[in-house]
């Protein structure tokens, strides 16, 4: 997976926080700037998925380690 501008981990909390941190740290991009976020909620992917459609966001990988799923993320 490419270098992202900027990551977060968001393991250990349940949506809604990964959403809501989420959010406000692509709110802190600029447009075509990358975000990786590293998770482990069982419906971390899903979420991110739904997250990114609603809000335009493109999904440019995924990789699973284990229960934790890093995801890089363009605004």
């Amino acid at each position: 997976m490419q270098k992202a501008d900027q990551e977060i981990d968001v393991c250990g909390t349940s949506c809604p926080m990964p959403l809501i941190k989420i959010r406000k740290a692509v709110n802190a991009l600029n447009s075509g700037q990358t975000l990786q976020i590293t998770g482990d909620d069982p419906i971390f992917e899903e979420s991110v998925r739904d997250l990114c459609d609603a809000a335009g966001f493109k999904i440019l990988g995924t990789e699973n380690h284990g229960r934790k799923a890093v995801i890089l993320i363009q605004r």
